[in-house]
Parts: C-alpha cells; sequence; structure tokens
C-alpha cells in the first residue's frame, strides 16, 4: 500500500460544514507545494517557485485524494507509486515521494534548517490557512507512521520557520551556468543571461575585465559569492572570483573557411575526383529495363 498523509486542521471552526471549501483546497495543494520542493532537494533538483516542478518530482510528490474525514477536518493523501522513477535515480524503496515526505516533516518539525524553500512553502501554508487566526494548528500524520508520530504547524512553528527563512544567509559561494549579454567596465559590473532566462547581476573586479571582455556572448560557468532571494531561492547576484568556458574543439580548418566559396572543379581535383567519359559506367548491370525506364520517365518528367 502506498504512504498515506493525514492532513488535520484543528480548532473550534476546524468542522465539516463549517470550514469553507477554499480553505481546504489551499491546505491540500500547499502541502504538496512543500512536499515537492523537498523531493528537488532529494534528488539536487531545485524546484522553481513557479512553473512546472519537472516529470520526476511532479509524478513522484502528486497525491490522491481519498476523502475528507468528519470531526476536525482531516484531508486524506495517498502519494503515488512511483518504484519505478525510484529504481531510475537509484533509490532504494520507499519511493521518492515517500522521502520527500520524510524530509518535508522533518523541515516542519524544525530538525532541518538548511531547505529554506520548504521552511517558507510550510510559512506560506500556515497563511494561506489561516493558522492563528482562523484555526489553531495544521497537524500532518503519517501512515504508516515514522519515527515521529505526527507534526504540528502552530503560529508558534510558523513564527519559527519564518525566522529561519528571513534570518538565514543570503549568500554563499556557488556557481552559475550562463551567457555574459552586456558588461560596464567603469563600475566593474556586468549582466549575465542565464539557460532559465533570469538576469544575474555580475560584480567582478578590475582584474577579470579582460576575461569579462572575451567572454561577452559565450557561454561560461561563474564561480563566486551568489546571492539569493531567502523567498524564492532565485539567484540574484554574483560576486565574481573565477570564469571556467568551456575548451573550444578544433575541426582541421581556419575561422571562415567553412563559408568560403570554392568551384566545383577545384573541389573535385582536390578530392581526385575524375569526370565521367563513358555514361554507360554509370548503369546498374542489376536493374531491369523496365526500372531503367521507369527512372528515365521520371527523370524527363523533372
Amino acid at each position: 500500500m502506498s504512504p498515506v498523509l493525514r492532513v488535520r486542521l484543528t480548532g473550534e471552526d476546524a468542522e465539516l460544514g463549517r470550514v469553507a471549501a477554499g480553505d481546504v483546497a489551499r491546505m491540500l495543494l500547499g502541502v504538496e507545494r512543500a512536499v515537492a520542493r523537498a523531493a528537488g532537494h532529494v534528488i539536487g533538483r531545485q524546484v522553481k517557485p513557479t512553473g512546472r516542478r519537472g516529470r520526476t518530482i511532479e509524478e513522484a510528490t502528486r497525491f490522491r485524494l481519498l476523502g475528507i474525514e468528519r470531526g476536525s477536518v482531516v484531508g486524506v493523501l495517498e502519494l503515488s507509486d512511483e518504484i519505478a522513477e525510484a529504481e531510475a535515480l537509484d533509490l532504494d524503496v520507499p519511493s521518492l515521494g515517500h522521502l520527500a515526505v520524510e524530509s518535508a516533516l522533518a523541515t516542519a518539525a524544525g530538525e532541518e534548517t538548511e531547505q529554506l524553500d520548504v521552511a517558507e512553502a510550510f510559512v506560506r501554508l500556515a497563511d494561506d490557512v489561516g493558522v492563528g487566526t482562523r484555526f489553531q494548528a495544521l497537524v500532518l500524520e503519517e501512515d504508516p507512521p515514522s519515527a515521529r508520530t505526527s507534526v504540528q504547524l502552530d503560529r508558534p512553528a510558523r513564527d519559527r520557520l519564518f525566522a529561519v527563512v528571513s534570518a538565514a544567509p543570503s549568500a554563499r559561494d556557488d556557481s552559475l551556468i550562463g551567457v555574459l549579454v552586456e558588461a560596464d567596465f567603469e563600475s566593474n559590473t556586468a549582466r549575465l543571461r542565464t539557460a532559465g532566462g533570469q538576469r544575474i547581476a555580475v560584480q567582478f573586479e578590475r582584474e577579470f575585465a579582460d576575461s569579462i571582455q572575451d567572454g561577452l556572448r559565450h557561454q561560461a560557468e561563474f564561480l563566486g559569492e551568489v546571492s539569493y532571494d531567502p523567498r524564492t531561492m532565485e539567484a540574484r547576484s554574483v560576486n565574481l572570483r573565477r570564469i571556467v568556458r568551456g575548451e573550444q574543439l578544433a575541426m582541421g580548418f581556419e575561422v571562415g573557411d567553412f563559408w568560403e566559396p570554392r568551384a566545383i572543379g577545384e573541389l573535385a581535383a582536390e578530392r581526385r575526383i575524375n569526370p565521367v567519359e563513358d555514361v554507360d559506367v554509370l548503369r546498374d548491370r542489376e536493374a531491369s529495363d523496365e526500372e531503367v525506364d521507369r527512372l528515365l520517365a521520371a527523370l524527363d518528367g523533372m
């Protein structure tokens, strides 16, 4: 049986008939968002704040709604059975989805503090649902149970996660791959465009000016101190320390030779191709007269 995650609203108004349908929808979508971001960390692939998450993550964290239980409103979610995906990623069972749930709950419980985007997803979930205002808390429980019985996302837990996101360092040693599209050598700044279309500000020391000039309009890897948006975890700027460009493979001729016009006779002589003096040598001896006639008729009609 696939793992089941119960998401329970608690509080005086957390009863069927009193809870708005929109709050239930935001609760379930918010949990799915947090688990998807955690899945990205499991496989080392950052999940974008917007847009598609990628097929592997989408399939691994796709929940099926089994029902809404009475009493305190409980959304019962079942993870996709994606063992094939886990094997493709060289993951042991439990599946990627199960590992993502474990990772997400560890962040919600305060055991994991490095996954800032997951922490931000839980803060957003608490705010969207109204934890601490309309409802007392959200309780997340796994079935079968893991090492922790349950995780409670109440107002103090939300504030703790918010403090982690807000106080987290916004810069770290990292690298970005993209193309330098412009540079200002008076202010020692440049602009980098990544494959995803992000525009990243680049600051560099004067000693890198020649490398920046040579790197304009060419893809390279830029290493240095990268600053990130603490909420979206998108790169905003890089204080450059090193540029790594891929080695250009030579093809055996000078730049521009490819476009140089060459006469047919010159090319033929270079490759020792001689003119055909007897057209009969071109005949396919295995072709029937009928096939030859069809070929000639087709050529005549061109």
